[in-house]
């Protein structure tokens, strides 16, 4: 979709989060970023009635998420959390063990950012970098049965000088998904490499 619909598609919200680099590997406001995003539609009359899945790109990140959601001490939350329907309850799950399951609506978590103090972004996202990476990057696309939010750190173009597959799939699914907001068909600086 080159548009955003309620409750359809995908949508993009950037915040001002900083990655940890060199210690924990988390990234603070961008988890508590999507922990708002859990409860706004968690408390909303429609929204609360499609299930929830949310991805991070690594497995610290996916920690930190989870802690975040249980100690918000929210019952709306808590009732996802603890929902006993193995294929309705709210999960977060790293990258690499998202394969096999499906939410109506997917939370995408980027955790990365530049480092502290600017310059370029490091281009190293674990799995996403290595050989196989845009399989992973596709597997967790595509399990949101109806829609994809988006929560990142950073701006695509940030990445454009990105080499490995799974990147730059990663790159163009961003630009994608911040021109879905804006109404726009995206338009990207970097050659697809499938030719399109």
């Amino acid at each position: 979709p080159f548009s955003s619909v309620p409750g359809c598609g995908i949508s993009y919200i950037r915040v001002n989060g900083q990655f940890d680099h060199g210690g924990k590997r988390t990234n603070d406001i961008e988890a508590d970023a999507i922990v708002a995003e859990v409860k706004r539609r968690a408390h909303h009359p429609v929204l609360r009635k499609s299930s929830i899945g949310i991805v991070t790109l690594n497995n610290e990140q996916r920690m930190l998420v989870e802690s975040k959601l249980i100690s918000a001490n929210d019952p709306a939350i808590s009732a996802l959390l603890d929902n006993e329907n193995d294929q309705e309850n709210l999960f977060v799950l790293n990258l690499e063990s998202v394969q096999g399951c499906e939410r109506d609506v997917i939370i995408l978590g980027t955790s990365f950012s530049k480092r502290l103090g600017g310059g370029t972004m490091p281009l190293n996202f674990g799995p996403l970098t290595s050989a196989g990476g845009e399989r992973r990057l596709n597997v967790a696309i595509t399990r949101g049965r109806r829609e994809v939010v988006v929560i990142s750190s950073f701006e695509p173009e940030e990445m454009a000088g990105a080499k490995s597959l799974g990147m730059v799939h990663l790159y163009e699914y961003l630009l994608m998904a911040r021109a879905a907001n804006e109404g726009v068909r995206p338009e990207s600086n970097v050659p697809s490499p499938l030719g399109d």
